[in-house]
Formats: C-alpha cells, sequence, structure tokens
C-alpha cells in the first residue's frame, strides 16, 4: 500500500520516522510525509493525496477537507491516530466512498486521567491564580477546596474514567458515575455506584467528563443537567467539548455560579480568545494536552499496526 501524511507537524516526525515508517517499509509499504502540508489547503491536501492507498492522520491541523475522500479514487482507509476520528473525518463521505477509516481506541488512557486530576486540583487549590498573585508581586490567599472525603462523579466509565474512579478512590473521594448501559458487574469492578445524570450533577462536588462524542453524546451535559451543580462544584472536561453546553458553562463561570472548571478541549482548537472564560473566573484552561505524556508515543506505532492489519486482510479498530 502507498500511503500518506499530509497533515504534517515537525515534532512527530522522529517518532513517525521510527514507529510508523520503518515497519511499513519493512513489510514493503510506502509512506510519504508532506513537508509543510495542511488540511486548511483543500486544494492542495486533495491534490496530494492522489494515487495514494491510504491515510496516516495525526489530526492537529484537521478537519479532513470536504471532498477529499470521495474525490480520491484510490483511498481505501484513513488510519487516525487517536480516538477522535469523527471529529476529523466526516464518516458518511467515507461511507460514500467505500473508505474504511481505523482509530485507535484506548491510548494514553492513564495520562488523560491523571490530567483530569491535574485540572480538578489546580481548580480545587487556586492554583494558577495564585501563581498569578505572587508573580504579580501581591501576597493574597484565597480559600481552596479539601477534596478528600468529597463525592466525585464520573460521567462515562470507560478506560479512561476508570482510571479517574480508581486514582479519586486512592485521594480518598468517593467516586460514583453514569454510563449509557447499566451494569451491576461493572459497578461492583470499579467499586463505585452507578447513579443517573441528575443525582451524579446534584451530588458531586467535582465532575469529570469521560466520553466520546457521537451523536447519541452530543450534548449530553446539557443546561439543565449543568444547572444542577452545586455553588462548590468543580467541572472538569478532557473528553469533548461537542458533549457540554459550553454556552451554559461560561454562563455558570461568569456568574460565579460554581466554584470552577477545568478544561482541555474546546470547539474550535485553538479557541478563539474572546470566547474564553474571563481572568476573574475560576477557570483552568489547556490545550488539549491531556494525552500529551511519554506514554502517548503508543498511538503512533498503534495506529500504524492498523494500516499493516488492514494491508493484510484482517481490518482491526474499524469504525462503524
Amino acid at each position: 500500500m502507498r500511503i500518506v501524511c499530509i497533515d504534517t507537524e515537525d515534532q512527530y516526525r522522529e517518532i513517525v520516522e521510527r514507529d510508523v515508517v520503518a515497519p511499513l517499509r519493512a513489510a514493503g509499504h510506502e509512506f510519504v510525509w508532506i513537508d509543510g502540508g495542511r488540511f486548511d489547503r483543500p486544494d492542495e491536501a486533495i491534490a496530494a493525496a492522489q494515487g495514494f492507498d491510504g491515510l496516516y492522520i495525526i489530526g492537529d491541523q484537521g478537519p479532513l477537507p470536504a471532498g477529499l475522500l470521495e474525490q480520491t479514487p484510490s483511498l481505501k482507509l484513513v488510519s487516525f491516530v487517536g480516538t477522535g476520528a469523527r471529529r476529523f473525518v466526516d464518516m458518511g463521505e467515507a461511507e460514500r466512498a467505500g473508505v474504511a477509516v481505523t482509530n485507535v481506541p484506548d491510548f494514553a488512557s492513564q495520562s488523560v486521567a491523571e490530567h483530569a486530576i491535574a485540572l480538578m486540583f489546580a481548580i480545587a487549590r487556586r492554583v494558577v491564580e495564585g501563581d498569578g498573585i505572587v508573580r504579580s508581586g501581591a501576597w493574597a490567599k484565597h480559600q481552596g477546596l479539601k477534596l478528600a472525603g468529597s463525592r466525585i462523579g464520573v460521567v462515562g466509565a470507560g478506560a479512561i474514567g476508570a482510571r479517574v474512579i480508581r486514582l479519586a478512590k486512592g485521594l480518598g473521594m468517593e467516586p460514583v458515575y453514569w454510563s449509557r448501559t447499566v451494569d451491576p458487574e461493572r459497578s461492583a469492578a470499579l467499586g463505585a455506584e452507578q447513579v443517573s445524570l441528575e443525582e451524579l450533577f446534584e451530588t458531586s462536588r467535582v465532575v469529570s467528563v469521560h466520553l466520546t462524542h457521537s451523536p447519541e453524546t452530543d450534548g449530553l451535559v446539557s443546561r439543565d443537567l449543568l444547572e444542577r451543580l452545586r455553588s462548590d462544584a468543580i467541572f472538569v472536561n478532557t473528553a469533548r467539548a461537542e458533549v457540554v453546553d459550553g454556552e451554559a458553562l461560561d454562563e455558570l463561570l461568569a456568574a460565579g455560579r460554581i466554584f470552577g472548571a477545568g478544561i482541555d478541549v474546546f470547539t474550535e482548537e485553538p479557541p478563539a480568545t474572546d470566547g474564553l472564560p474571563g481572568v476573574s473566573s475560576n477557570a483552568v484552561l489547556t490545550p488539549h494536552i491531556g494525552f500529551h505524556t511519554d506514554e502517548a508515543d503508543d498511538v503512533f506505532r498503534l495506529a500504524a499496526e492498523n494500516i499493516l492489519a488492514f494491508a493484510a486482510g484482517e481490518p482491526t479498530n474499524v469504525i462503524d
């Protein structure tokens, strides 16, 4: 197979050469890296894809230009580096074009879980605010929150959510969770009670979101749920911005209706700065770095393995 990576970033080139290019070439496949390639120049991207059997998408610059899959008849596969392929690939167009889309469904779960906990602590102990106070030459001490003994509600108990539950228990917190599937055996294995979304938002001091984005979860964390949060609540989202009513959350923060929020994901990345919570809000924002640790490097290799499996006629991790 001939594979091309168009949305390239120099920071990833060394690891791609080592963990992707080398094994693909060893198996007789071709991998081409387009220097300076970008999906936000659609005509160039469509031209660059011609004649290739597959796209290797890192996803930092997407989304995939509309029409690229249908206008590149040679394409058979899109191998997405990460979990959020639907954010970058129009699955309807992929189906019409007969292109399989694969992802890496479970990677860096521990890293994302740790980042969620880090955001929780940053808000509870007003870390970023305190840093700014000291750097400004001032000396003000604002009240924080003790988390041990508090309830944490985990929305989505997949690989990442399950790790958040375990970490929270180690901190002396009381975890509860919500999942679309009622499974008593899962609750027993997690050592956490499964509750309704309404109860979770009403009773948890910390709410941490760990859902994939799909038609079923789009806007699931609604204004009604957010308005049920306690006044001392901390809201954390390291999953996908689209599952949360962002406007409602911004209003709660601006009004001081909740203690604070830690956000790692945005509908538009990078987000427009004029739409971010004001400096007076207790909000900590990070640039979608929950998975950016040494653990995350495996995702490049795993996406390459999806290509090898597809070429061997045994596709893995194909998105329905």
